[in-house]
C-alpha cells in the first residue's frame, strides 16, 4: 500500500470541485505527535478541509487495518527523511568530519585507524 498525493483519488469528480474556497479561521484543523515529554508536538498535519477517510471496503481484518497503518506511516517516514536530508541544520544526519577519536586525541596517537576513513 502506498500514498500518492499527485495521483487523483479515484471516485472523486474535480469537475463538481470548485476551484476557489474560502474557509473560516475556526474550520483549520490539526492533528498531531506529541514529543516525550508531552509538553511539544514533534510533527503536527494542519489544514482545512482535511478528510480523514478510510476505505472500509478494503479494511475487513486487523491485518488489513495494520497495514494501512503501516502504510500511511511509511509515506510520513519518507517525507520526514526528505525534509531532514534537505535540511542544512540537521547535523545529526550528516556523518562526522574527519575528527579524531577521543582516545587518540587524549594520547597525542595518529596512528589510530578511523572507520570512516577504510569504509569500503
Amino acid at each position: 500500500m502506498s500514498m500518492d498525493t499527485n495521483k487523483e483519488a479515484p471516485g472523486i469528480d474535480r469537475e463538481r470541485i470548485p476551484e476557489t474556497i474560502t474557509f473560516r479561521t475556526a474550520d483549520r484543523m490539526t492533528y498531531g505527535a506529541l514529543g516525550y515529554d508531552g509538553n511539544e508536538l514533534m510533527a503536527f498535519i494542519s489544514g482545512y478541509d482535511l478528510e480523514i477517510k478510510f476505505n472500509l471496503r478494503l479494511i475487513n481484518s486487523l491485518a488489513d487495518a495494520e497495514a494501512c497503518a503501516d502504510a500511511l506511516a511509511q509515506v510520513f517516514y519518507d517525507a520526514l527523511m526528505e525534509q531532514l536530508l534537505c535540511n542544512e541544520k540537521a547535523g545529526f544526519v550528516k556523518p562526522p568530519g574527519h575528527k579524531p577519536a577521543t582516545l587518540s586525541e587524549k594520547e597525542g596517537r595518529t596512528d589510530v585507524r578511523q572507520d570512516n576513513e577504510h569504509a569500503g
